[in-house]
């Protein structure tokens, strides 16, 4: 009896609707679908070699081949990647925090109460002189009116009653208690009186990196309130917390990989020149924790005192396959990537999954050394696998 192949072709409404997403308005039919041929016994046997070759001796699972056209991988973006054994990092996931260094640091604060209105140096990430000027506060746009104003104006009041009564007292015509108690009403209506915040000025206690803006455009704030954070220190920290079962492990430890809430991107530490801190190690204040400390270069692009996902990389080992995360398919809590066998034809082979980086993982079985992975557009793959509908004149033979 002759073998039938399976063949999937992308042709569903469904699935082109989903696509055409990624592809523009794309007219592309007819292109994804699940089909069969009927092949000679010959024929059958010669594409069996082609698809295969360079995979003998691989088992990859037995499962219906996946077809998806050169021309709709290259639209979809779908791109493969030769597994190639080579070093990879113990790691462990932990939380940690960005610490600023507290000698180093200042706060813009609100002068007097009033709206806000940011400068244009207000912008996070940017490098400011001691006294730049981050936003002016104003006062007169609220019910109420400006209190300094007030206070200004009993000052004017006060030094000139005390010009009025130098002169006279000279003479002997005002006693000298009365003038002072001239003076004294001038002291306490100057110390009721800032001239920086009848300015409204909110400037920068420091030189350094402008790392969080506090306050939006337009925002009523009180006198005191903070606007913005400065960091004035050319470095950051930070902190990771270790679970203590890795305690053995903590002195391998010497570079890590972060995450932050504000960026889908995981960044090696050495980007921002990230050593670790030589000092021993100590408990960490959360119970069940080891603190590991690194010093990273401050370029304004991370905020002191958020939280975020820490890779500690840990000694280097030889001969490991690994390929990026996103080339991970997980299904009902199993994993698989996809194998391209040649230009049209593709495998789904499950796979069993060690540690990952945060943008790659170990693969510890299912993959051999020259298998082709899809690395991107593994979504596309995914339709193409799961659409079932046949194109006229093509059946199903069981």
């Amino acid at each position: 009896m002759h073998k039938n192949r399976h063949r999937l072709i992308a042709r569903t409404l469904q699935a082109l609707s989903i696509l055409s997403l990624c592809a523009c308005n794309s007219n592309a039919h007819d292109s994804v679908a699940h089909h069969q041929h009927n092949h000679g016994h010959q024929d059958h046997k010669e594409q069996e070699g082609h698809h295969h070759e360079g995979h003998e001796g691989h088992d990859h699972g037995s499962g219906t081949e996946i077809i998806l056209e050169p021309a709709q991988a290259k639209q979809f973006g779908v791109t493969t990647e030769t597994v190639k054994p080579g070093t990879f990092n113990n790691v462990v996931k932990a939380t940690g925090q960005i610490i600023d260094s507290p000698d180093a640091s200042g706060v813009v604060v609100s002068p007097t109460a009033g709206v806000v209105a940011l400068s244009a140096k207000a912008v996070t990430g940017t490098h400011v002189s001691a006294g730049t000027l981050i936003a002016t506060i104003t006062p007169k746009r609220v019910s109420g009116g400006d209190p300094n104003a007030a206070a200004r104006a009993a000052v004017n009041a006060a030094q000139t009653e005390v010009d009025r009564l130098t002169p006279l007292r000279e003479r002997g015509i005002v006693s000298q208690a009365e003038y002072n108690r001239a003076v004294a009403d001038l002291e306490v209506a100057r110390a009721a009186y800032s001239p920086a915040a009848s300015s409204g000025a909110a400037t920068a206690p420091i030189a350094g990196t402008l790392t969080q803006l506090l306050v939006s455009q337009g925002q009523y704030v009180e006198a005191g309130t903070p606007i913005a954070n400065i960091s004035g220190s050319g470095k950051l920290t930070l902190r990771a917390d270790l679970p203590q079962k890795y305690y053995g492990q903590a002195s391998t430890f010497n570079s890590a990989k972060i995450k932050t809430p504000y960026s889908n991107d995981v960044i090696d530490i050495s980007a921002y020149g990230g050593t670790r801190h030589n000092a021993g190690q100590a408990v960490s204040t959360s119970a069940g924790y080891i603190p590991i400390y690194f010093s990273l270069k401050n370029d304004g692009t991370l905020i002191p005192g958020s939280y975020i996902e820490v890779y500690l990389l840990g000694a280097e080992r030889d001969n490991v396959i690994t390929v990026p995360v996103s080339s991970i398919s997980e299904q009902q809590g199993n994993y698989f990537v996809y194998i391209q066998l040649d230009e049209e034809g593709y495998l789904k082979s499950p796979v069993k999954l060690g540690t990952r980086d945060g943008e790659r993982v170990e693969v510890l079985s299912g993959l051999h050394e020259g298998d082709k992975v899809v690395v991107t557009g593994t979504t596309t793959v995914r339709l193409a696998e799961s659409s079932n509908v046949v194109p006229e004149g093509h059946t199903h033979n069981h």
